[in-house]
């Protein structure tokens, strides 16, 4: 992943050393926009950019090396990132902003990078402009439609790789800032500007370092706690293989050697002790991941590390809180196979 570096330096050289320069070229889809991108910030009209805007976008890096990303000036603002590509192939890249805006308008700045270009659109807006009205899918339980993005590793810090992107529901534009508190090293956080209204895409960063692995439980809010929703994410163990090759036993039906723990009850919240248990089948070691979908206000997760092939029972821990009474059926999907399993709530 590309490392960024925000100090003034020479283009092609770092402490250290020399540097080989890269190659390769920016993502776009076929309008030309950056893909995939992520804006953060606020644009006010009269107001410098600070460290709170920034853009993010995706190099297909062909030869590794030090890049620089930069983009013209318009309006009185533009993005620049320097740093160096340890890897080929996708990248996210993060790159900083400077400058002012002088007027409210929709800008549409172009990203340059070793003979390639894409358009990214930001909204500077009045230094009066109110705050948006909206709710988040699936607000007050679980976040429904989001996607946690990157990969997250005990040791190791976030990258501009690390993203949430969930969906909102805007009924007044204006602006917003969103944040998830620190849990287990990492923190979300973004603002912005909602122009319309209807159903919106918002990306948070993550920052941080993850402590410990394990499944996380998190809540995504406005700062005044107006909606906010819940949501999962896995940490990885350091070292070792990154994905086993496992599947579902009973693959296609019924999951195998189905069993629960605890006592499900409509209005009570899930914890600890409400488990799942099913068999995987393992024919490759290294790190898992199991989930259901989500069913009844409920649902179930886990992860870890498979060390021994072989058939292999995972127990899968329930979150979210039951709506109703009565038994509904979960599907169970780990590696690229599903099973399923009904669960009674009484």
């Amino acid at each position: 992943m590309g490392t960024l570096y925000t100090s003034c330096q020479k283009e092609t050289s770092y402490e250290g050393g020399a540097t080989s320069i890269s190659s390769g070229s920016l993502k776009s889809g076929g309008s030309g926009d950056c893909l995939p991108s992520n804006v953060n910030g606020l644009y006010k009209v009269g107001v410098t950019l600070n460290t709170s805007n920034y853009i993010d976008v995706t190099v297909n890096v062909t030869t590794a090396g030090s890049y620089v990303v930069k983009s013209d000036t318009v309006n009185g603002i533009y993005f620049r990132g320097v740093g160096v590509f340890q890897a080929t192939g996708n990248q996210v890249i993060r790159l900083t902003g400077g400058g002012r805006p002088t007027l409210a308008q929709l800008n549409e700045l172009t990203i340059k990078y070793n003979g390639s270009i894409c358009k990214i659109g930001i909204n500077s807006i009045d230094a009066t402009t109110p705050e948006a009205e909206f709710q988040l899918n699936g607000s007050p339980a679980n976040c429904t439609g989001y996607t946690v993005n990157g990969n997250y590793v005990a040791g190791t810090t976030l990258t501009a790789a690390n993203t949430l992107s969930f969906m909102v529901n805007v009924t007044a534009p204006g602006t917003y800032s969103l944040s998830v508190p620190s849990v287990n090293g990492v923190i979300f956080t973004g603002s912005g500007y909602f122009a319309a209204i209807g159903p919106q895409t918002v990306t948070l960063s993550g920052f941080g370092t993850p402590a410990q692995p394990g499944i996380v439980t998190a809540d995504v809010a406005t700062l005044s706690l107006s909606t906010k929703c819940s949501f999962i994410y896995t940490i990885i163990p350091s070292g070792g293989n990154l994905n086993a090759t496992f599947t579902m036993a009973g693959a296609g039906s019924a999951c195998a050697n189905f069993s629960t723990a605890g006592t499900f009850t409509p209005g009570t919240p899930m914890n600890g002790t409400n488990t799942a248990t099913v068999d995987a089948i393992v024919t490759g070691t290294g790190i898992y991941t199991v989930a259901s979908n989500t069913v009844n206000g409920v649902t179930f997760v886990a992860s870890g590390n498979f060390t021994l092939t072989g058939t292999r029972a995972v127990t899968l821990t329930a979150i979210g809180t039951p709506a109703a009474a009565g038994t509904f059926t979960f599907s169970v999907t780990g590696g690229s196979s599903t099973c399923t399993f009904d669960l009674t709530f009484n």
